[in-house]
C-alpha cells in the first residue's frame, strides 16, 4: 500500500515537472528507469531474488517446533503383568493403569543443523549469484526500454521536423501561387497552372492533418514507454543537436559489448550460480550433524515425572540415493551449457554492437549528404522560380523543384533522428548509462 502511494506521488510530481519545462532526452530516459513497466517489473524480480537468498540464509537458524493439545482415549491404557505363582498356586495376572483417558500434553523442541560440510554455504553462494544475474538481466531490460524511449522521443521530434517542413512547403507554394495569379491576370500563363498549384496546396492540407494524427499517437506511445498516462501533457524541444560523438571505434565497440553487455554479465553470474550448484550436488554425499533440544509434558496421574527434557546430538546421513549421481551429472551439464551460452552471447553482443555502430555511421554520413542536398534543392527552387516568372520555365518545373526541396528536408530530418535511434541501441548493447551519455546533449527550445 505504501509503495503504491509513493508511486502515485512520483507520477504526479513527474506530470507537474513535464508541464513546467521541456523534457530532455536524458530526463525521459531517467523517467523510464523510475516509472516504466520494465522498471517496476525489474524491481519486483529483484525483490523475489532477494527473498530466495533470505530463505537460504534462514538455514543457518534453528527451527522451533511446538505441539500441544488435549487427548481423549476410548479405553484407559493398562499393563497386564505375567501370571503370579505363589506356593505352586497361580494367582493370575495383575492389571495396572498407565495413563488417564483424558489428558493435556505438549512438546517444545529446537532443532539445529550443526554442520553440513558446506552445503548451506554452497546453496547461499548459488542463490546470491542468481540474485546478481537477475539484477543484471533486469538492468539490461531497463536499458532496452530506455533505447525504446529514445526511439519514440526522436520519432516525436521527427514529426515536429516534418511539420516544420510542411510549413516551409506551404509558404513556398503560397508564394508560387501569388506568382501564378499575377502571371495569370496578365495573361501570360494558362489556368491549369492555378489548378496544379491548388491541387498541391490541398494535398499539403491532407499531409498536415495526417501529421496531427501521427503526433497524437507518438505522444501517447512516448508517455506509455516512460510509464505515464497516455494523455499526460508533454513539452519537448523543437529538435536536437547532432548526436554526441562516440569515444570508441568499431573494434572497440565489439570488445566493450563482449565485456560489458548486461546480458553477458547476467550469463556469467548464472554460470557462477551453476558452479555453486555443482558443488552443492556433490556435497550431498556428506552427512549432516544435527542436534535437538526438547521439553515435553503429559498430564498423567500414574507417572511421577510428567515433565521430560532432553538433548540429542547425532548424524543424519543418506547412505544411498540412486538419483544422486544423476543429479551431479545434470548439474555439470547445465554448467557446461551456461559456459557455452556465455561464449555465444559475447559473439552476439559483439555483432549487434558493430551492426549498430555501422548503422550509426551510415546515418551520420547520410545526414551530411542530406544537408548538401537541401542546400542544392533550395538554390534549384530559387532558380526555377526566377525562370518561371520570366517565362523560361513551366509551373510543373517549379512544383517539381519545390517537391524536391521538401523531400530533401524530410530526408535530412529522418537521417538525423535515425542516427539517435541507432546510437541509443548501440549504447544499450554496450551496457552504458544512456541518460548520463546524453546529459550534455543540448536541445533547441521552441
Amino acid at each position: 500500500m505504501r509503495r503504491g502511494i509513493l508511486a502515485g506521488v512520483a507520477l504526479l510530481l513527474t506530470a507537474g515537472s513535464l508541464q513546467a519545462g521541456s523534457l530532455s532526452l536524458s530526463e525521459a530516459m531517467r523517467q523510464a528507469a523510475r516509472t516504466s513497466f520494465k522498471a517496476d517489473a525489474a524491481q519486483l524480480e529483484r525483490a523475489k531474488a532477494r527473498e530466495d537468498t533470505a530463505q537460504i540464509r534462514s538455514l543457518y537458524l534453528p527451527e522451533l517446533h511446538f505441539e500441544g493439545g488435549h487427548l481423549n482415549l476410548d479405553n484407559q491404557p493398562q499393563l497386564t503383568s505375567a501370571p503370579i505363582l505363589f506356593s505352586g498356586m497361580n494367582l493370575g495376572s495383575m492389571v495396572n493403569p498407565l495413563a488417564d483417558t483424558s489428558s493435556w500434553c505438549y512438546k517444545v523442541s529446537a532443532q539445529y543443523l550443526v554442520y553440513d560440510f558446506g552445503k548451506r554455504h554452497q546453496a547461499l553462494g548459488a542463490s546470491r549469484a542468481r540474485e546478481e544475474a537477475v539484477g543484471l538481466r533486469e538492468n539490461g531490460e531497463i536499458r532496452r526500454t530506455q533505447a525504446e524511449v529514445a526511439t519514440r522521443y526522436v520519432a516525436l521530434l521527427h514529426i515536429k521536423a516534418q511539420r516544420k517542413v510542411l510549413e516551409q512547403r506551404r509558404k513556398a507554394l503560397e508564394d508560387h501561387m501569388k506568382s501564378v495569379q499575377d502571371l495569370f491576370q496578365q495573361g501570360i500563363v494558362a489556368r491549369n497552372d492555378l489548378l496544379r498549384t491548388e491541387v498541391a496546396l490541398r494535398n499539403l492540407g491532407d499531409a498536415e492533418r495526417a501529421l496531427d494524427s501521427a503526433d497524437a499517437g507518438a505522444r501517447e506511445a512516448l508517455n506509455v514507454a516512460v510509464g505515464l498516462e497516455p494523455t499526460a501533457p508533454l513539452n519537448l524541444p523543437e529538435t536536437l543537436d547532432a548526436p554526441p560523438a562516440l569515444p570508441w571505434d568499431e573494434a572497440g565497440c565489439r570488445r566493450l559489448a563482449a565485456q560489458s553487455s548486461d546480458h553477458v554479465k547476467a550469463l556469467r553470474a548464472k554460470a557462477k550460480a551453476l558452479e555453486s550448484q555443482v558443488a552443492l550436488r556433490r556435497s550431498d554425499y556428506a552427512p549432516n550433524v544435527v542436534t535437538e533440544a526438547f521439553h515435553s509434558y503429559e498430564q498423567n496421574s500414574y507417572t511421577p515425572h510428567p515433565h521430560e527434557s532432553g538433548l540429542y546430538l547425532g548424524i543424519s546421513w543418506k547412505v544411498f540415493d540412486g538419483a544422486r549421481a544423476s543429479k551431479v551429472r545434470q548439474a555439470v551439464s547445465e554448467l557446461d551449457l551456461g559456459r557455452r551460452e556465455i561464449q555465444e552471447a559475447e559473439r552476439q553482443a559483439g555483432n549487434a554492437a558493430t551492426a549498430a555502430y555501422r548503422d550509426f555511421q551510415v546515418a551520420l554520413q547520410e545526414s551530411k549528404t542530406s544537408e548538401a542536398n537541401v542546400a542544392s534543392a533550395e538554390e534549384n527552387l530559387r532558380i526555377v522560380e526566377d525562370q518561371y516568372r520570366e517565362g523560361l520555365a513551366q509551373s510543373t518545373d517549379a512544383l517539381d523543384a519545390e517537391a524536391l526541396l521538401a523531400d530533401s528536408r524530410f530526408w535530412l530530418a529522418s537521417r538525423r533522428h535515425r542516427a539517435y535511434t541507432q546510437q541509443a541501441a548501440l549504447l544499450a548493447v554496450l551496457g552504458e548509462d544512456l541518460p548520463a551519455f546524453y546529459e550534455h546533449s543540448t536541445t533547441k527550445e521552441p
